[in-house]
């Protein structure tokens, strides 16, 4: 995990430091941290079934967005700062990477279960599918172990994330692993990246050709211990293409290898990149962040050009569209989707469509045990509005479209904190008017510069 340097810790320590004490009076509210989306996943066989992961827990909906329910951190078994990887598989069912092992569901999100064995009490630091087969997955384990040596592990299921198997061996002692993906046209091509070696700590990516059963080490320019390299994607044709994020002091950049990681090149710089997507057809690839907005190429020049100014989080592209999470305080939504390349979104998730633990849950499995107290202090939190019970307003099923700007297509921006198209007041996130948007800008600098900085990894299967 790539922690943010103290030159990145320093500015940010003011803000979280009032966000603290702000937060100190109601301690169970969301883990004290300003509320955001930062993962979006579709259902590989369910284009309807979504999983978000925000920054107070997962939110599910089985029916394209019109209504999201809430899962608690705790019901999954993770809390405070951990931001757990996610997985959908091709059952349906969700997989979580957690500090201290894999957690997952097979009921629509009412029981979670550790696993057990081997991955017991490991880090499992990323998840992919292999897109050719949605039952098949694999996960990175990257644990310091007593003695300072790391252990890092590849391992594979067939079945939907039941049964798992090591993948080849164990990796070197001196390598960390952070991100992990396969080549959706030879699931044989593995890729894993890292840095290893200390003192100088080389950022580098490990390539296998024969599913772990062996790896050839290819150096990632200007990657180290404080600039890691994180997997973006890999060519959904040629295994050879691969995009890394190497995540840098003061900027971010995007490299392209074509070699399959044996040679690199510099594409795009930015102040950073919270989202990373290559779209399904491998022609088009697009970048952003809350500082830098939404940047769009195609893939066979790698030229960019900003087509708006919305504050992405992250970002999924898939064949239903571009999935972006963003900011709805300031764009209109948590959760949006683009079918014409990010230029206009439609409102997928915002808060009023949010209504609390699954129904079907009641009161069984961890999630209807643990959850439904801690809904009602939640939804006060980040401002959820109580929109489930007296139907959608209008626009919720599709959404007017808004710019990648947060305002209506065609139309004015939205201002003071109104949710655009598609509904959803979020103004109680954070507090009314200018004042609370003020205050949002302060809490978001502040946890943004002290959590761990896990950044998008790669793009979720179609």
């Amino acid at each position: 995990m790539n922690l943010p340097s103290m030159n990145r810790l320093a500015p940010g320590l003011g803000a979280a430091a009032a966000w603290v004490a702000l937060s100190a009076a109601t301690p169970a509210l969301a883990n004290g941290r300003y509320p955001a989306a930062g993962q979006i996943l579709v259902d590989p066989s369910d284009p309807d079934h979504i999983v978000v992961r925000a920054t107070y827990g997962v939110l599910t909906t089985r029916d394209g967005g019109e209504r999201w329910s809430w899962i608690c951190e705790a019901a999954i078994g993770y809390s405070g700062f951990e931001d757990p990887m996610m997985l959908v598989t091709g059952d349906g069912s969700i997989l979580a990477g957690l500090f201290d092992g894999l957690s997952a569901t097979r009921d629509g999100g009412c029981q979670w279960s550790i696993a057990e064995g081997a991955l017991a009490q490991r880090y499992v630091v990323d998840l992919s599918l292999d897109r050719a087969d949605p039952a098949s997955a694999l996960l990175l384990v990257s644990s310091v172990m007593g003695s300072d040596a790391i252990l890092t592990q590849v391992w594979e299921s067939k079945d939907n994330g039941r049964v798992w198997t090591q993948a080849g061996a164990d990796h070197p002692s001196t390598f960390l692993g952070v991100t992990l993906d396969s080549a959706p046209s030879d699931p044989r091509r593995l890729y894993v990246s890292g840095r290893w070696n200390g003192p100088t700590y080389q950022g580098i990516v490990r390539r296998s050709d024969d599913r772990g059963a062996t790896w050839e080490d290819l150096d990632v320019p200007g990657s180290d211990d404080r600039n890691l390299p994180y997997l973006g994607a890999v060519d959904p044709v040629d295994p050879d293409i691969v995009y890394v994020r190497r995540d840098g002091d003061g900027a971010d950049a995007l490299l392209v290898s074509t070699d399959g990681g044996a040679t690199w090149r510099e594409v795009f710089q930015a102040t950073s990149l919270l989202g990373l997507a290559l779209s399904p057809d491998g022609a088009m690839i697009a970048a952003g962040s809350d500082a830098d907005g939404l940047w769009i190429a195609p893939t066979s020049t790698l030229e960019f050009t900003r087509v708006g100014s919305l504050g992405v989080r992250c970002l999924t592209w898939t064949a239903r569209g571009l999935f972006a999470c963003a900011d709805e305080a300031v764009d209109g939504f948590t959760a949006g989707v683009s079918t014409d390349e990010g230029k206009t979104f439609s409102p997928l998730m915002t808060l009023d469509r949010l209504c609390g633990p699954p129904p079907a849950c009641g009161a069984l499995g961890s999630t209807g045990q643990t959850c439904p107290p801690l809904w009602p202090a939640t939804a006060s939190f980040i401002g959820a509005t109580d929109g489930c019970g007296a139907g959608m307003p209008g626009g919720a099923a599709g959404g007017t479209g808004t710019s990648a700007g947060g305002g209506e297509a065609g139309g004015a921006a939205t201002s003071g904190g109104e949710a655009g198209a598609g509904g959803g007041c979020a103004c109680e996130a954070a507090g009314r008017g200018r004042s609370g948007a003020l205050l949002s800008g302060l809490l978001a600098a502040g946890v943004v510069l002290l959590r761990a900085r896990r950044r998008p990894r790669r793009v979720s299967a179609p």
